[in-house]
């Protein structure tokens, strides 16, 4: 073997590595944003989960939302509040799906999955009353949508 002929070996050797690197690559960056996106959905799930587990675990708190959802002028200054809070922390935990599913490749599904909630939620007298206070707070995209899930 002369060479010539080493090299052109060594050449489809190296060509050969490089296409199994990349091909490697392509499967770690594929499971990598396979598992940032479970992240993502597990982060966004834990914050609606410790919202519901407030509600839950604090009857006085409950009381404030029920109250708040039927007549948010009955509530107290305090209570009406924590009830602004609470709504906007329910409202920016779904803001964080809206976000990764129409950015971040998080399935369409999970945001979907969230519509009958804030619908039920913001067809509320406090949630129609929350709403019109604070619309103006939210981008003008994530606003629009929400325009359109409580018109459904």
């Amino acid at each position: 073997m002369n060479w010539e002929a080493a090299g052109a070996i060594g050449e489809i050797v190296g060509a050969i590595a490089v296409f199994l690197t990349l091909a490697y690559l392509a499967m770690q960056i594929r499971q990598n944003t396979d598992a940032v996106r479970a992240a993502a959905l597990d982060s966004s799930v834990n914050a609606l989960s410790n919202i519901r587990a407030k509600l839950h675990d604090n009857g006085e708190l409950t009381e404030i939302y029920l109250r708040g959802c039927d007549d948010p002028q009955s509530l107290t200054k305090a209570e009406l509040t924590r009830f602004i809070l609470l709504i906007t922390n329910i409202l920016w935990s779904t803001l964080n799906l809206y976000t990764q599913s129409q950015y971040a490749n998080l399935s369409a599904s999970v945001w979907e999955s969230q519509k009958p909630i804030l619908k039920r939620i913001l067809n509320t007298n406090g949630g129609k009353w929350y709403w019109l206070h604070f619309k103006s707070e939210y981008e003008e995209i994530f606003a629009t949508e929400i325009d359109e899930i409580v018109r459904s």
